[in-house]
């Protein structure tokens, strides 16, 4: 039931007090059931299912930054992914333990999706009611921004706890003021800002909303300030590695926004970018996108006159708003920077509006919240058929490249590699690449401490009496140079082109 019970009292009042000597006791309900029991359900709904879908680009840019050692990795992150540093070094320890697999590689995700699933419980209960917090609690565990998240061996899932955390001690400075709950609050935003540098944005949407309601101003300022400038020389280290987000498209403002309406919270991302789901699984985005929205919209008018509703709404919406608003400003005025999972921090804050929403809907009708909240989970869990790969999966993932070459027996002995980020497949699925020769490859990653090690030229020299040779191209354009093949005298045997590769068979005997 989503409504609230009355309390004992009440309940004796409308039905009599017992007679004596039939006293019943009250039952007590231990408070960390319904946290426990979300946090379970959301870890499940990601987890499950979490091993179909093959590793892709950024996850395996993971793989090539954990399997390093400490000192490898610190070389990396000098010149390239400063701002998954934190992230890296997790994974480098969780993957010591417990391998490469998908399964191993996306688990601590989905754990921090059911952990902060379990703290939006906890957090709806100290905005507003018990239940506020389970019903928000549900409906982040099934947003399919938090459900990507958790099927991804990135960092996100992580700042969507941190988020939730930080919410928590900043309810809690504000309530007793003291001292510890400050550094507490300080030392939070740190570490999310340490996690993935677009943080800073939650901690700023902290100091708007203490403005806005006029709680503990100075000391939230004063705790955001401090957080910034122990954070300001990571930001810095970052920032000076801009580069590697030059792939974000260049979107004007109305085609941004656009993409933030559909991805933000009610579809996640395409494995790989480009890759559209089918007509039908947009329908129910689309549904998904209008009925969440319309309850935030009946969640706040119903709240408009309710004064112990204030603090829950102006958190929330400076929460959703005031990050969205900051990454769009700094993709128009300098970089394009805006990416959907770069705000998967915000999915808390915004399942609280839907809840607020659901639990708004007249008491007096019931059904009307559980019919809500069955169909808010029933729609949003289509677009998990894509998530998870079970359905609409591209032909050239990783994986099945990997089994590509893995099929052909020795054909291919080699294969050179036009660009080197084109190598992931081989860090991915090293097994399927055993016995092939990387005629490209000048440095391994981590000698030359980049992501997908470095390339060199190859000659006819390189390539004669090789045999079968795959070259594996960008799919976006055709190859640059293949003359080297040619004054080889290898023989062009087959071309297979796919959206994100182009492979070339040749012969050269």
């Amino acid at each position: 039931m989503l409504n609230q019970l009355p309390d004992v009292p009440e309940r004796l009042q409308k039905q009599g007090a017992p007679r004596r000597g039939k006293r019943r006791l009250p039952v007590r309900v231990n408070p960390w059931t319904a946290p426990a029991g979300i946090g379970l359900l959301a870890f499940c709904v990601a987890f499950v299912g979490s091993w179909i879908p093959s590793f892709w680009d950024d996850e395996i840019a993971t793989i090539s930054a954990a399997g390093r050692s400490p000192a490898e990795l610190v070389v990396l992150l000098q010149s390239v992914d400063a701002v998954h540093g934190l992230y890296y070094f997790l994974m480098h320890a969780w993957t010591s333990v417990f391998g490469f697999s998908e399964l191993a590689m996306r688990a601590p995700s989905a754990l921090a999706v059911g952990l902060a699933s379990a703290g939006t419980v906890v957090l709806g209960r100290k905005l507003g009611s018990d239940a506020l917090g389970v019903v928000s609690g549900l409906v982040l565990a099934v947003l399919p921004r938090m459900v990507w998240a958790g099927t991804e061996a990135r960092q996100s899932a992580f700042t969507a706890l941190l988020a939730v955390a930080l919410t928590y001690l900043l309810l809690r400075a504000w309530k007793s003021n003291r001292v510890l709950d400050w550094v507490l609050y300080g030392l939070c935003a740190l570490l999310g800002v340490w996690m993935f540098m677009f943080f800073v944005l939650a901690v700023f949407s902290h100091a708007v909303a203490a403005l806005l309601l006029r709680r503990r101003r100075l000391a939230t300022l004063a705790a955001c300030a401090a957080a910034g400038a122990a954070s300001l020389p990571f930001l810095l280290l970052a920032l000076g590695q801009k580069a590697q987000v030059d792939w974000i498209e260049n979107r004007s403002l109305a085609q941004t926004i656009s993409t933030a309406a559909v991805k933000q919270y009610f579809y996640g991302e395409d494995r790989p970018t480009g890759n559209l789901p089918p007509s039908w699984i947009l329908a129910f985005v689309a549904l998904l996108g209008v009925m969440e929205g319309a309850l935030i919209v009946w969640g706040l008018w119903a709240s408009r006159r309710t004064p112990t509703r204030r603090s829950l709404l102006v958190v929330c919406l400076t929460g959703v708003a005031v990050p969205i608003a900051g990454l769009m400003l700094v993709s128009i005025i300098a970089q394009p920077v805006y990416v959907a999972r770069y705000l998967t921090f915000t999915a808390p804050a915004f399942a609280l509006l839907v809840g607020l929403g659901i639990v708004s809907l007249p008491a007096r009708l019931p059904w009307l919240r559980s019919l809500a909240m069955i169909a808010v989970v029933a729609v949003s869990l289509v677009p998990q058929l894509t998530l998870k790969s079970l359905i609409n999966e591209p032909p050239d993932t990783e994986r099945k490249l990997g089994d590509l070459v893995a099929s052909q027996a020795q054909a291919p002995a080699a294969m050179v590699f036009e660009f080197a980020f084109l190598r992931d497949m081989t860090l991915a699925y090293p097994d399927d690449f055993s016995g092939v020769q990387d005629l490209s490859l000048a440095d391994s990653p981590a000698a030359s401490g980049t992501l997908w090690g470095e390339n060199a030229p190859v000659g006819p020299d390189g390539l004669s009496g090789k045999g079968i040779v795959w070259f594996v191209g960008d799919g976006s354009a055709d190859p640059d140079d293949l003359s080297a093949f040619t004054a080889a005298g290898c023989t062009e045997i087959g071309t297979t082109p796919y959206q994100r590769v182009k492979l070339v068979a040749f012969n050269c005997p």
